[in-house]
């Protein structure tokens, strides 16, 4: 097993969830974890600076091995005193003519939106980490979605890449997809085949009978016949006696 493993992540993609739990199964392992340029996310792989990377579609995937994680809205970033703030909802058509400040979502962009130097599109998650009092987001209602996958060399597949696609796909360490789990599960089935090897199925332990059912049995109905023949009817009158 690799001493180290490394992962990346662009701006705005929250790991953390996933990177304790791996910490937690695997102490003996340092975990190395880093922020990357969406440009960059593609050669941090190729490179061999990351074991995994976490990437927003579009991605080149040949080589690769690549799971679809969620999608997310994608917003305009803007002075929060900007003619747009006051569209109910924006469009890509509301955007013709405006001024857009170019470049990596970064703080600096951010200082030059607050500025009024004009706006940004970017994934919503990526507004957030940004965030500021005189920036707001608004999402562009017709703009297609921003993607993001879990993706890893074809040729590079080892037991610690297995362990980090099941925490993200919500596999327990108990799971029995958990290379550690599977093949301990295995040498207790062996040990099972050989304990019981020669054993065979002898039945009930009555021996298959069943109890008796005859008239005082436990299986018996019994009906309770009358007793002292037939029941004189009442007497008429509330029995009172005449004078």
């Amino acid at each position: 097993m690799p001493s180290t493993f490394t992962i990346v992540f662009p701006l705005g993609v929250t790991v953390g969830k996933w990177t304790r739990v791996f910490e937690q199964r695997h102490p003996e392992v340092q975990l190395i974890v880093s922020r990357v340029p969406d440009a960059d996310q593609r050669a941090a792989i190729d490179t061999g600076g990351a074991d995994m990377a976490f990437v927003r579609e579009p991605v080149d995937t040949d080589g690769l091995h690549l799971i679809p994680l969620y999608a997310e809205d994608i917003v305009v970033a803007m002075h929060h005193e900007h003619l747009l703030t006051l569209e109910k909802k924006l469009h890509l058509a509301d955007l013709d003519g405006q001024a857009v400040v170019d470049g990596e979502p970064s703080e600096a962009m951010f200082r030059s939106i607050a500025a009024g130097d004009g706006i940004a599109v970017m994934p919503q998650s990526v507004a957030k980490s940004l965030r500021r009092k005189d920036v707001v987001a608004m999402k562009l209602e017709d703009a297609e979605q921003s993607r993001v996958g879990l993706a890893w060399p074809r040729d590079a597949q080892h037991e610690l890449v297995d362990e980090f696609i099941g925490i993200v796909r919500g596999r327990t360490a108990h799971s029995s997809r958990n290379p550690d789990v599977a093949a301990a599960q295995a040498d207790a089935a062996k040990e099972g085949t050989r304990k019981d090897g020669g054993k065979k199925d002898g039945g009930k332990k009555d021996g298959g009978k069943r109890p008796a059912s005859g008239p005082n049995g436990p299986g018996s109905k019994q009906t309770r016949r009358p007793t002292g023949g037939p029941r004189r009817p009442p007497r008429r009158g509330g029995g009172r006696r005449s004078h």
